[in-house]
């Protein structure tokens, strides 16, 4: 996930498959649906849920997304993400853990870190060579100051929809993480993808 000048979309599965909510093969069709509305960067699977469930949603999934060169990560689980070969992890930023992950993933692997709002914690993630630091999008006094610091992607993560999107991509985010603004559209993930992608690329020629 190298550093972008246009901002692109990092979807994220929601919480409640297997569990009475979205099946597995709903979401899969789900994720072509959006796929089908324009450039995604990657997906992350959330580790949410029980170990027959997130390896069942892994081996639907990751052959959809990358057939259409999005990465796929895996929150917490560098076992469901070899398994099913997928791109790399996404974790919380604890150094002893971001160490580990990487030894066992290697270096081709993408490790992602869940910085929350520290910024020294997002420092301490980029000096262990983590591809990507992740923010809470309420921070985005933090955004922007990574933004316009660092050379390490910055990824702006909760509650972000089509409203709130413009605000981020001021700050100068790299990526947004979007969820249920996607899944959930009441026009469908391939109009949530292409509403997201129109204001990404306004704002990448405002900028230019």
């Amino acid at each position: 996930m190298p550093g972008a000048m246009r901002c692109r979309l990092y979807l994220v599965t929601p919480p409640d498959i297997g569990s009475g909510g979205v099946t597995v093969e709903e979401m899969r069709r789900r994720l072509e649906a959006a796929l089908a509305g324009g450039d995604v960067a990657s997906l992350l699977i959330r580790a949410d849920t029980d170990d027959a469930t997130l390896n069942a949603l892994a081996a639907a999934l990751t052959p959809v997304a990358q057939a259409a060169d999005v990465a796929v990560l895996v929150q917490d689980r560098c076992d469901v993400a070899d398994a099913h070969h997928c791109d790399g992890v996404h974790m919380e930023a604890r150094p002893a853990s971001l160490r580990a992950v990487r030894r066992a993933l290697g270096e081709d692997a993408i490790l992602g870190a869940d910085c929350g709002e520290s910024r020294h914690m997002a420092m301490v993630a980029g000096e262990l060579g983590c591809d990507y630091v992740c923010f809470d999008a309420r921070a985005l006094d933090t955004i922007a100051w990574w933004a316009e610091m660092m050379e390490v992607p910055c990824v702006a993560w909760g509650g972000i929809d089509l409203q709130r999107a413009p605000e981020l991509l001021e700050a100068g985010a790299d990526f947004l993480a979007v969820g249920r603004a996607v899944w959930d559209h009441p026009e469908g993930p391939a109009a949530a993808v292409a509403a997201f992608n129109a204001l990404m690329s306004r704002r990448a020629r405002d900028a230019g």
